[in-house]
Parts: C-alpha cells; structure tokens; sequence
C-alpha cells in the first residue's frame, strides 16, 4: 500500500502559524515604537535649548515667536512619547506575572490616588462584603483601572463634577464563576456611532487623543481571560462591565453554607 504523508494543514499546525504571526508582527511593531522614539528625547532638548538661548537675545516680537514655536515642538514631542508608549504596550507580548490577588483591593488601591481631586471627581464604591480571587498581574489589571477612570474624567464638560460608581460582585455564566466588576458615570456616554468600535485600536473622539486607551484596556483583560462589554445608561452616563474567572471560589462556598 502506498504511504501518505501527514496532512500539513491541521488544526495544531494553522494555531501555531497563526501564533507565529502574531509574533512577528508584534516584534516589528516593538522595533518600529523604538525606533520612533529614539530621536524624540533629542528633538526635544534642542527646542529647549534653542527657546532657552535666544529668547534673551531677541526683540519682543521675535521672541513671541520663537516661544510658540518651541512650545510647539515641545508639546507635540511630548504628544508623540505618550502616543508611542501606547503603541509599544499594545503591541508587545503579554510579559505579565500573574499571582492570586483580591479584586476588591486593586479597585481600592487605585481608586486611593484619585482622593485628593475631590473637587472634579467624586468615586463611590459598592464592593461585594467578600474577597473575589483571581489571578492576574496587579500592575496591569490598575491600568485598566486607571485607563477607565481617566476617560470618564475626560470626558465629563468642564463644569459638571464626574461622580464615578465602581461595584464588584460574583456572578454565574454558563457554569463558570466569575469576579463582575462594572463602572458607570454620569457623563455624556458613547457617541452612537463609536460604541460598536471604541476597542479598536486609533478609534477616538478626543482631539487629542491616540485612540489606544480602550484597545489597551481590552487587551489586558483578554490576557487575564476576561471580557469587556460598554453600553450607555437609559438617563445619562456610560456602564463599563467586565468579568474575569474567579481564582479560588471556596471561601465564598463555605460562607454562603455556614448562613
């Protein structure tokens, strides 16, 4: 009987390339954020040293100029780290360090740093009564954290205060427990058109935004095996849910047999 060879396309092996890719189009996007960012730091200390050297030597009226300028390139220097930094972390590799952490306490930790805003932002927290263990990287799962803070802020008008609600909860879906964390404002929502693509990568609103803030938050939680969904409230404001797999789910079992 003749022999046959192996089929080269099996699942296994279409995983694998697919992987592969996905490798390598990260790697070159990693080269490619550094490599943009290497000359910034350069042209912005020649700005300043440029603004910082004639601006004594000039009259008012070349100064005036001279000023804007460099506060121009200063600026958009500035817009283009921040930007690229972005870029680099969404396009490199899950480098995480996963641990046992309690959702309830990165949500406090992080919520801590906006107390001294109280004027601009008030954050009210509805955490459940008992630890919700996962698994995941504390530094990255307060990105997500922060990223979601910070465009609500940024996006409530100048004169309204952002009153941010922030509540965690366990939750069955199709026989797996889950940590809920959800977060609503009081702001103006999602625009219609944006709600179905805000997690695509360069998607904004804000004039000066990069886009990559949502992208950026999605993709970690995808790392920690989670999902995020954002809707927009009846009245007014924008929901955040999110969900990740509940790392030790006993102690909550124990708790609910003992009442």
């Amino acid at each position: 009987q003749p022999t046959h060879p192996p089929p080269t396309d099996t699942p296994t092996s279409r995983c694998s390339s697919a992987a592969s890719d996905v490798y390598k189009r990260q790697e070159v996007a990693r080269r490619l954020a550094h490599e943009i960012k290497n000359p910034l730091t350069p042209i912005q200390l020649s700005a300043e040293r440029l603004r910082n050297k004639l601006l004594p030597n000039l009259a008012e009226d070349q100064s005036e100029i001279v000023d804007r300028a460099t506060n121009t390139i200063v600026q958009q220097v500035e817009s283009l780290k921040l930007m690229v930094n972005d870029f680099s972390d969404y396009s490199r590799m899950p480098n995480m360090e996963p641990e046992p952490l309690n959702l309830n306490t990165i949500v406090n930790d992080t919520v801590e740093l906006y107390k001294g805003d109280s004027e601009r932002v008030k954050i009210q927290l509805d955490l459940d009564s008992h630890s919700l263990n996962i698994r995941g990287d504390s530094a990255r799962l307060r990105q997500v954290l922060h990223n979601l803070i910070k465009n609500a802020i940024e996006a409530m008008p100048d004169n309204k205060k952002c009153i941010i609600t922030i509540s965690t909860f366990p939750f069955d879906l199709a026989n797996t427990k889950y940590a809920g964390l959800q977060i609503t404002d009081n702001g103006p929502g999602f625009p219609i058109d944006v709600l179905s693509r805000a997690f695509d990568p360069y998607m904004t609103t804000k004039p000066k935004g990069n886009g990559l803030g949502l992208a950026v938050v999605k993709k970690i939680i995808e790392e920690h095996n989670g999902a995020i969904e954002i809707d927009n409230m009846k009245n007014e404001g924008a929901t955040i849910n999110i969900r990740f797999p509940l790392f030790n789910y006993s102690v909550r079992k124990t708790l609910n047999k003992a009442t």
